[in-house]
């Protein structure tokens, strides 16, 4: 109806100006008009200009016409060469919103003349549904350090933390600069789906996890020996100290210690007790550092390893005596000028200059302490270097060994102690502790000389991480994205990185199915 109305509508003005010229002249009030007529009649001849009135008339009426039709309504038709889960990806994107009242007179005029009844009328056909996407359930794997056992070489197992990768012939994954990405584990595939049979995850070869940036490799299956690793490789850590160090030191490594570890699947509708949960891991949760001997029991082993360590400390200390004399000159050159200031600054308040002349007094002192002790501490470097020289690394201290170095630790803090603070352990348990650790993730000949009950309390107590576990394949709410692998601070790893903080590899569902690694990403977060 619409489309009439605006027929007559546009044929109404052109008809009655017709009519007028038909007529003219008229006369009485439309006397003003007959002239304009009488030049239009003299110009064109009446019936000339009727006519031409009327065919204009015509041809706006058929224009509004088309115009207030407008264009049909657009209707999906199905592409043999579209699959069907793409169909209907595309009506969904092309699906139109609810049709307003010029749209739906649009759809009228569409119809035949007599409609037929509304019961039985043409409906659109309904949207393909969209391809659910790919969930997965939340039950996460837990990667459990396994026991250490002295008769066992375990560097031929296929899922490990920390020491080197086995990458076959790919290629060790670099950043966008060129640098090589530190290495952190290798899962074997085979062993994680049998964690998680649920999960159509690969059956076969390995996944190997590098931090800083972020990489995945997908090594196939077969028997690949240890990757040499790049010349170009940055530290590791520190031993006992910094996680990925800026330079170069005597405790600096290229690796994390190796471990060994069991996928051990989690259900979270089971018990959450601690007993529950030590019977599932086969260890107890741990929330305390690992410690060679607990708080205030007497140190009963201490190995030269432990000693060369402190030497290789005190050597770190020194090293860095230059800076730590600059940075006090430093000090002393700041408050000087803010005396300077001060004495000519009329608006100063009262007793700032003498408090800030005090202060100055006490950097000048600090510092020429300072100096005393830098330029003492090479002599006592020496000696501990002497005291070291051609000792077994694996060899236990006998008791007056062990006391001379009791000593030694407590004359080089009382001495030295504003060179040495940060660098040096504090006590002779925290030499006894790096022994161990670094024993216990070594070869056979270096667990060797772990004592007995040593081993027995690291495996029953010390294979989980103490705050955030080390995990794989754990859903997100709403199953589209997965956590493919968590690494926590784990002082065992030496992974001293904040102690709330993970390391993330996060993949989509859609691309752990597709066994897309490549498109993981990872991210440093902290609770």
């Amino acid at each position: 109806m619409k489309r009439l109305f605006a027929a007559l509508a546009a044929f109404a003005l052109p008809a009655l100006l017709a009519a007028w010229l038909a007529l003219a002249p008229l006369g009485g009030q439309y006397a003003s008009l007959d002239p304009f007529a009488e030049h239009v009649i003299a110009m064109q001849g009446r019936n000339a200009a009727v006519f031409a009135l009327l065919m204009a008339g015509i041809g706006l009426a058929v224009l509004a016409a088309l115009a207030v039709r407008g264009k049909p309504a657009a209707r999906l038709t199905y592409q043999p060469q579209v699959a069907p889960q793409e169909f209907g990806r595309r009506r969904k994107r092309t699906a139109a919103p609810p049709p307003d009242e010029e749209s739906q007179d649009a759809a009228d005029d569409a119809l035949p003349f007599e409609e037929p009844p509304a019961e039985s009328a043409p409906t659109e056909p309904e949207a393909l549904p969209l391809p659910p996407q790919p969930t997965v359930a939340s039950a996460p794997v837990v990667l459990v350090r396994k026991q250490r056992e002295r008769r066992r070489d375990w560097f031929g197992d296929t899922s490990w933390l920390g020491g080197l990768p086995r990458l076959g012939e790919s290629a060790w994954p670099r950043d966008e600069a060129g640098t090589p990405l530190p290495f952190a584990a290798q899962i074997d595939l085979a062993e994680l789906a049998a964690a998680r049979p649920d999960m159509p995850l690969p059956r076969s070869g390995s996944l190997a996890f590098f931090l800083g940036t972020g990489a995945v490799i997908a090594v196939p299956e077969g028997v690949h020996d240890f990757t040499e690793p790049p010349a170009d490789l940055p530290p590791a850590y520190d031993e006992g100290g910094r996680t990925f160090p800026l330079r170069q030191t005597r405790l600096t490594r290229w690796f994390f210690p190796f471990w060994p570890i069991t996928p051990v699947a989690f259900d979270p509708s089971l018990p959450q007790t601690d007993a529950a949960l030590t019977v599932r891991f086969g260890t107890a949760l741990r929330d305390h550092p690992f410690y060679a001997a607990g708080v205030g029991a007497p140190v009963e082993a201490l190995w030269w390893y432990g000693v060369i360590h402190l030497t290789d400390r005190l050597h770190e200390a020194l090293d860095d005596a230059p800076r730590l004399l600059a940075r006090r000159r430093e000090e002393m050159t700041r408050q000087n000028a803010e005396i300077a200031r001060l004495r000519t600054d009329a608006a100063a308040i009262p007793y700032a200059l003498e408090d800030a002349q005090e202060i100055a007094e006490q950097i000048e002192g600090e510092y020429a302490q300072v100096q005393e002790q830098c330029a003492a501490l090479p002599e006592m470097v020496a000696a501990l270097d002497q005291f070291v020289a051609g000792r077994e690394p694996l060899k236990r201290l006998s008791a007056d060994e062990l006391a001379i170095v009791g000593d030694i630790l407590a004359e080089i803090h009382e001495t030295y102690g504003e060179v040495v603070q940060g660098y040096l352990p504090g006590t002779v348990a925290e030499l006894a502790t790096i022994s161990v650790r670094a024993m216990i993730s070594g070869p056979a000949e270096t667990l060797a000389a772990v004592p007995d009950a040593v081993l027995s309390r690291i495996n029953r107590e010390y294979r989980l991480a103490p705050v955030h576990q080390h995990r794989m394949l754990d859903a997100a709410d709403d199953g589209h994205e997965m956590l493919l692998l968590q690494l926590g601070y784990d002082d065992m790893m030496e992974w001293a990185w904040d102690e709330t903080g993970t390391w993330r590899f996060r993949i989509s569902a859609q691309a752990l199915f597709a066994a897309d690694w490549q498109a993981a990403s990872l991210s440093f977060e902290t609770d």
